[in-house]
């Protein structure tokens, strides 16, 4: 099969049954259910030989951009890439670029673990950026989120049923499935499922399968023990429903079940607090911010002998002094991380990314988009969890992918005044 033009759902009907086609829409599902359990796939099938898995890794997203450039050169139907206006997605691109850049001199090895990291991550964009080409982004991006909770759901029982806990009680894996890992996901996740629920608006039994989910989500959040992403789950959460536009009934529904879920595990959460504080870190968690301090200045050391240029992408892994048991993948702070791996210009383009961003979000606010709270609330988690943590192998912590989705969505500030179109592009393969 080939496929053929790209066509809208009226001409569809008009054309044999026997044909067969493909929404945009599904396809974003699928993309983005496939991205949610993705970070599983190491620890599920490749732990002997992590480097395949990053090659696995690629595979997927790389199958969905040839596919959907394919459908573009075949129809002949080349249009303005709208998405590239906001100045928040060229600043997340130039960052992204600048990091490719850095593989040229980095310190990462190996090699080709580092590239693979890397073109992942711009594989992924890539694909968010021709299914909002080609699609409708009122109806890609909620798609999108879809996928992602319903892939998140698979995330959560991948880890809740076949994951062991570490020494210390941690729902994960110390090497392939991390317990902070899994929190950051379920965090991130929990949040677009909640703004899901919310909007399902008549559609009550949707809204009760999303009320599940966030459930399961959150109980596998605190089983994970990520203080951190506790703690930025519950700000973020609290920023979300004050800025939404829902009823105060709603408001208050939301607050019970977060704090039911985090009842129940409430005594559990407090026990490793208190070994983790008392024990662990010895009395001295509020003096050394839990023992980071000291990886802060030893990467502050490390900075000032290359400032401009950095260490290369994914470097610091592998080139950090192991001050600590654990191995030290990141310094624990976003703005270092950034900076020690991309330089003083990846420093600027990742700060840049981030203002453009909110700035982005207050227009939405102001235009009353229903997604903009979402949009809000995602930068309040990420920013807030980058003071103590960072992320790989993404060079911020707000998930690339995710935010350039965010960013095409919220861009849509005329939406409210003009409806969503009635169709939407498929495609339809020729037998």
């Amino acid at each position: 099969m080939r496929p053929e033009s790209i066509i809208t759902a009226d001409a569809a009907k008009k054309l044999p049954a026997q044909s067969f086609y493909i929404k945009v829409e599904s396809l974003a599902f699928w993309f983005w259910f496939i991205n949610a359990i993705e970070p599983s796939l190491t620890f599920l099938f490749f732990q002997s030989n992590p480097a395949l898995g990053t090659l696995v890794s690629c595979l997927p997203a790389t199958g969905f951009a040839l596919f959907l450039l394919s459908s573009i050169f075949v129809s002949k139907r080349l249009k303005r890439l709208e998405i590239l206006q906001p100045m928040a997605s060229k600043m997340l691109l130039a960052l992204i670029i600048w990091a490719g850049i850095t593989l040229l001199w980095t310190s990462a090895s190996p090699l080709f673990s580092a590239f693979g990291y890397w073109a992942s991550l711009a594989i992924n964009i890539f694909v968010v950026l021709l299914l909002l080409y080609i699609g409708d982004v009122e109806r890609v991006a909620p798609s999108s989120l879809r996928g992602y909770v319903w892939g998140g759901l698979v995330f959560a029982l991948i880890a809740l049923l076949l994951s062991p806990m570490t020494s210390d009680g941690r729902l994960g894996n110390e090497e392939f499935f991390h317990p902070n890992n899994i929190g950051n996901n379920m965090a991130i996740i929990s949040l677009c499922a909640i703004h899901l629920a919310l909007q399902s608006k008549e559609r009550i039994a949707e809204r009760q399968r999303y009320i599940l989910i966030i459930v399961v989500l959150l109980f596998t959040l605190l089983k994970s023990l990520s203080k951190t992403s506790i703690a930025c789950f519950l700000l973020a959460g609290l920023v979300y429903v004050g800025c939404s536009k829902i009823s105060f009934q709603k408001k208050i529904n939301i607050l019970l079940l977060t704090s039911g879920v985090v009842a129940i595990s409430a005594g559990r959460l407090s026990s490793y607090l208190d070994r983790y504080l008392n024990e662990q870190q010895g009395g001295q968690a509020l003096t050394t911010a839990t023992g980071r301090t000291a990886i802060w200045e030893m990467t502050w050391d490390m900075i000032r002998e290359n400032p401009i240029w950095g260490y290369g992408f994914q470097s610091y892994r592998d080139i950090a002094d192991q001050i600590i048991d654990l191995r030290l993948v990141h310094p624990h702070n976003e703005l270092l991380n950034i900076w020690v791996n991309l330089g003083f210009i990846g420093l600027l383009l990742g700060v840049l990314t981030y203002i453009s961003y909110f700035w982005l979000v207050k227009k939405a606010l102001k235009a009353h988009l229903p997604q903009a709270p979402l949009g809000l609330a995602l930068f309040v988690y990420s920013v807030v969890r980058g003071l103590t943590e960072a992320s790989i192998p993404d060079p911020i912590v707000y998930r690339t992918a995710l935010m350039m989705l965010m960013i095409g969505w919220l861009s849509q500030v005329n939406q409210l005044t003009f409806k969503p179109r009635k169709s939407n592009a498929i495609f339809r393969p020729r037998r």
